[in-house]
């Protein structure tokens, strides 16, 4: 099957959400690596308590195991969880304390803990809750399967991928540049660090061997925002709109990200502490929006996420090749108490819930280890193949595992006819007018309300390392009345960095 890498694929469609794990996904998926025993049950040896070096205890250290929700149960997904690297997901995996991973060892992590691994999820505290207490059992809940009317129905008619990791053990804007670059380069481990990310990205790479690309938003905020070589490409910022129109007119490129809607009205991310039901109408919207265009049946459709969100997920991240290898230890400080954190990038991140989506695949669960930039290379082997050329960033996406191997335990010679021809959404939910150039537009009311904790929370980590603004280098404002002054603030920040940029290329 590995001519439909050329002969049936012609076009690849990105869609990323946000910061959610495998296990509260598909954990509960029959058949997947997920959290349930073959009898349905949720297995006992996957559990987390408050104190992760002692053994459970029914009363004094009891054991929580992963949670059954439906929609209703999401309610109880009232905060953001913390996916710091150094004092979030370091002690997620290994335990208490342990701040680093260098050379296959966490560095300072406890002797022994229960479980073994991936212990810490449960008392790792959340700062952006008044207090910082831990986490708490939300963190371990796992959605019912059936009771995403559209991610699962799309898993279960697709191929699910059950061993797919983040490239990063850590926070939105380092994997979302692995997702871009193949690393994170001055960005480094977590969100607060360097500026604008400056190394080459993959768009440049499809450009330069004569194919196209676009990258589509909603609108809010966009992962070219802080990626210096294409901020000012106007194809990083295409209204989704677009995306229904090149669909229609036969203008669709060879390369689509979509990004969703991030602190909009309504927020279509999945971002923990918002419904997922404007999420699933945007992913039904743009199911739909293919499935029914001519470029259905040459398109490969990925669902995929940055990263877990350092909600719970029983499997321990495997090694990772570092971008570069000759590279020092990167150091960072954990967030408030500024202790220090090393990393050398030789561990993935923990498992997210990625679907292909092609009728050229036919419905099963593929188990090989995969990653982001597992994406990369599938894109590069593919703009390359009519060349001797072997293409890759860094490291990372030279050594990652292609896709393509998808097709070859999946793929079918004759192309399906029984994909659904259209996945209803939520009629009482926001999200999936993606063809109205108006749908996203955030709304007067929206405007005027205080700003939610996290969308500020993710305005910082976004934007407010980008150089070129009176602020640059300055601590970012906690505070803004109005969902309008923060909008205002963040396009102060963009449009300085874009200034600096131009003004930087000018002077050579």
């Amino acid at each position: 099957m590995a001519n439909l890498l050329e002969d049936k694929i012609k076009h690849i469609v990105v869609l990323m959400f946000e910061n959610r794990s495998f296990d509260h996904m598909l954990g509960g998926m029959p058949g997947v690596n997920g959290v349930l025993q073959p009898d349905g049950t949720v297995n006992p040896a996957y559990y987390n308590t408050m104190n992760p070096t002692t053994p459970p205890d029914p009363v004094s250290n009891p054991a929580t195991i992963p949670i059954p929700i439906d929609l209703n149960g999401q309610s109880g997904l009232n905060h953001d969880f913390n996916h710091n690297f150094g004092d979030g997901m370091m002690p997620d995996l290994f335990g208490p304390g342990t701040n680093g991973y260098i050379k296959g060892v966490a560095q300072n992590a406890p002797a022994t803990t229960y479980p073994a691994t991936n212990s810490g999820f449960l008392s790792t505290i959340a700062y952006n809750v008044d207090g910082y207490p831990p986490n708490g059992p939300s963190v371990m809940s796992f959605f019912e399967f059936g009771s995403l009317k559209v991610f699962h129905t799309l898993a279960s008619e697709f191929v699910v991928c059950d061993n797919w990791h983040c490239d990063l053990p850590g926070h939105t804007k380092p994997n979302r540049c692995f997702m871009h670059c193949a690393t994170s380069g001055n960005i480094g481990i977590d969100d607060n660090n360097g500026g604008t990310e400056q190394d080459k990205t993959i768009y440049e790479q499809i450009e330069e061997m004569k194919y196209d690309w676009k990258m589509y938003t909603p609108g809010g905020w966009l992962d070219s925002g802080f990626l210096y070589r294409i901020m000012n490409n106007p194809d990083a910022k295409v209204p989704i709109a677009q995306f229904c129109k090149d669909l229609k007119e036969g203008t669709l490129p060879f390369y689509s990200f979509l990004m969703p809607g991030l602190n909009l009205d309504p927020d279509t991310s999945m971002h923990p502490a918002n419904r997922v039901e404007p999420a699933e109408n945007y992913l039904a919207a743009v199911y739909n929006a293919l499935r029914n265009s001519p470029y259905w049946e040459n398109t490969l459709l990925i669902i995929n996420f940055d990263e877990n969100g350092g909600m719970y997920d029983h499997v321990m991240p495997p090694a990772a090749v570092p971008p570069d290898p000759s590279a020092p230890v990167q150091y960072d400080t954990d967030e408030p108490e500024g202790n220090t954190c090393e990393f050398d990038f030789s561990l993935l991140g923990p498992r997210i819930p990625v679907i292909l989506i092609s009728p050229w695949l036919t419905k099963g669960i593929d188990s090989a280890l995969y990653q982001n930039t597992s994406i990369l290379r599938y894109v590069q082997d593919y703009i390359a193949s009519t060349s001797d050329i072997f293409l890759s960033l860094t490291q990372r996406d030279a050594k990652a595992t292609s896709i393509a191997g998808v097709f070859e335990k999946f793929g079918r010679s004759d192309m399906r006819n029984d994909c659904p021809a259209f996945i209803e959404g939520y009629p009482n939910f926001k999200g999936g007018d993606i063809c109205n150039p108006e749908a996203h537009k955030p709304s007067a009311a929206f405007l005027q309300q205080a700003p939610a904790d996290y969308a500020v929370s993710l305005a910082e980590e976004y934007y407010n390392t980008l150089p070129g603004h009176a602020d640059s280098g300055k601590p970012f404002p906690k505070t803004f009345s109005t969902n309008a002054e923060l909008y205002e603030y963040v396009d102060e920040r963009i449009e300085a960095a874009k200034k600096h940029i131009v003004g930087q290329k000018a002077n050579g």
